[in-house]
């Protein structure tokens, strides 16, 4: 089987499936950690319809040493990640495209200590000096109900779907799982001949307001003082603010240009966050007035994130690999650093026939 029949079989179901992937992005709601993942569609052609089947999608991430800036200032994490997931390619027609379904349920531990001592009565959200903290958690589960497929001709596919994240997962106070539901439009565009795969893949995550479980409030409304506000007047009112807390929407962007070498690819990437509007706090309080009250730990952020790496990947036939690295260039409310990814996907059930090749080599 060529790398590009490989790819067509295997990593688009890893693309599909790596779409509903599960992630960091904490310059929203403090201590909340985002429904979304910057990073982890790369390399993933998304836009190219796989054989139909059913598809399954194992990816793995760690940020060994993640350092807050800006709204994270004075926290440092560790994150692992394990993204389980299964992907439907239907073999149905919607408006000429193909469709396909996926599902994914992942979890993730974070470690959480102080940089320079930081508390969160000071100017970060750590605990005090030499002492690590670890949160297990059930991250929300992630469904794409449609995930629509065009082929547009000389190589160039494009597509567009939706994913839904409900808040299934971990509800308990402090949690860093978000406990808001959120919509993430999806688009994504890919080149693909026998030489080159060029991919680009954006998602923008829509949030609802949360339930006043999630993050850093709860903590600081219960940790006594001085290490948070717990028994203090401003318990209540420091709790109030993450209810209704609304964060800001997001938008990704992850592309990457790889070359094939016979069943090895390799190739340059990178990976861009925004956050496109501000975040809105519970309990009747502004931005304006978090920032003058409470420390930079407390208050709203505005998330950027730049990284960029490379990718390497081999073809072992019914099983396709990649791992890619990433480092931080540009960071603003977010956690700066390396970042290692990896997909493994194969074929759980469809026809054994192989398909013809969906593109030929480009001239």
């Amino acid at each position: 089987m060529n790398r590009l029949t490989a790819k067509t079989l295997c990593g688009c179901a890893a693309a599909a499936a790596a779409l509903l992937a599960y992630g960091q992005a904490l310059a929203m709601e403090p201590g909340n950690f985002g429904q979304t993942l910057s990073g982890t569609l790369i390399g993933a052609p998304v836009a190219v319809s796989a054989p139909p089947g059913i598809y399954s999608i194992n990816e793995l991430y760690w940020a060994p040493d993640g350092v807050g800036t800006g709204q994270n200032l004075g926290n440092t994490v560790a994150v692992p990640l394990w993204v389980p997931g299964i992907l439907w390619s239907t073999g149905f027609k919607i408006l000429g495209a193909d469709l396909s379904l996926a599902v994914s349920q992942p979890f993730y531990w974070t470690a959480s200590w102080p940089t320079n001592g930081a508390t969160l009565g000071g100017n970060g959200t750590g605990f005090p000096e030499g002492g690590t903290v670890w949160w297990e958690t059930i991250a929300n589960t992630r469904i794409t109900p449609f995930l629509l497929k065009w082929q547009a001709g000389g190589g160039w596919f494009v597509s567009t779907g939706l994913t839904l994240i409900p808040p299934d997962g971990s509800r308990y106070n402090g949690t860093l799982n978000p406990d808001y539901f959120t919509w993430e439009p999806t688009f994504a565009v890919a080149y693909m001949s026998q030489d080159w795969h060029l991919t680009a893949n954006f998602r923008y995550d829509i949030n609802s307001s949360s339930a006043g479980h999630t993050g850093t409030y709860q903590i600081a409304a219960n940790l006594p003082f001085p290490l948070g506000f717990g028994g203090t007047p401003l318990a209540a009112t420091i709790a109030g603010i993450g209810n209704g807390y609304t964060s800001g929407q997001e938008l990704f962007l992850d592309v990457a240009a790889l070359h094939e070498f016979g069943k090895f690819e390799l190739g340059p990437v990178a990976n861009f966050k925004w956050q496109t509007t501000a975040d809105t706090p519970g309990g009747g309080f502004t931005c304006a007035q978090l920032a003058a009250a409470l420390p930079a730990s407390l208050g709203c952020g505005r998330a950027t994130n730049v990284s960029v790496g490379a990718l390497a990947g081999y073809n072992f036939g019914p099983v396709d690999l990649q791992v890619w690295a990433t480092d931080s260039v540009d960071n603003k409310d977010d956690f700066e650093g390396w970042a290692i990814f990896s997909r493994l996907s194969f074929k759980l059930w469809g026809s054994e026939s192989a398909p013809a090749p969906m593109v030929t080599k480009a001239q």
